[in-house]
């Protein structure tokens, strides 16, 4: 186990936007930085998740210059000493789905590795829960996904405090139809994955029929008008969005 971190050493410097980190840290080029603004902005997904999509640097580098960009420390789970039992106090899937790991509570911070901060309902949850504010550290995503299979396995159930109340035995009841087991809502990559799948059906889609109406010169009685190009472009998108539909539907299964 690493040294304990401790909370009030969690503090940072004045911040600096994260294009200039990676641009002054030469982490990326001027180049590629424009290249990486745009596909984010493309798939709705953050800068530092885009340039970690794309593998034109390592993620130590990316999530230390978001960390910085976010004023939040950065850290190797590994380096750290991790309270089980502050672990065991949180359910499973609570910690999966908002991708987070509690390393320690202590001097009133409960202290969650995370990629990036957890959403403001979470750390209210987690405030009540323990009676403690709630601070994030970052780390790498591979580190996170790891220590979660780790500490938060599929199969795991909540552990109950030693002081919870005993549960009392459960009235036997007419056997009734069984129900379908509720699906664990996907994380945020998942969702990604599964829009960016959407959105490559629809753009080969609005090609394929581009092309395929521009080669075979169909229709034939506006292939010399002015306006096949529009009408080729409007039911490429047609026929796109009705692929994607069913892309997404199929997906969501």
């Amino acid at each position: 186990m690493g040294p304990t971190v401790n909370p009030r050493q969690l503090t940072m410097g004045k911040r600096r936007k994260l294009e200039t980190i990676l641009i002054e840290n030469n982490i990326v080029s001027n180049e590629q930085l424009q290249q990486i603004v745009q596909y984010a902005h493309a798939v709705g997904i953050d800068l530092h998740e885009a340039v970690l999509q794309k593998k034109i640097a390592s993620p130590d580098a990316v999530m230390m210059a978001y960390a910085e960009s976010i004023g939040l420390p950065f850290i190797h789970i590994d380096d750290v000493s991790i309270d089980t039992a502050i672990v065991a106090q949180i359910d499973p899937m609570t910690a999966r789905q908002n991708s987070f790991l509690p390393i320690s509570a202590d001097q009133g911070h409960i202290l969650l590795a995370t990629t990036k901060p957890v959403i403001p309902d979470v750390a209210e949850q987690l405030r009540l829960q323990f009676n403690m504010s709630v601070r994030c550290v970052i780390c790498t995503p591979a580190e996170l996904s790891s220590a979660i299979a780790q500490y938060y396995p599929r199969d795991a159930v909540k552990i109950e405090p030693p002081n919870a109340p005993a549960t009392q035995k459960p009235v036997a009841k007419p056997k009734a139809k069984p129900k379908a087991e509720p699906v664990e809502p996907m994380n945020d990559e998942d969702k990604r994955d599964r829009l960016l799948k959407v959105i490559a059906s629809f753009n080969f889609t609005v090609a394929g029929v581009f092309f395929g109406l521009s080669h075979f010169q169909i229709p034939r009685v506006i292939y010399n008008s002015g306006y096949h190009f529009l009408f080729s472009i409007i039911l490429g998108i047609l026929i796109g969005a009705v692929v994607g539909y069913f892309v997404l539907r199929k997906l969501s299964r």
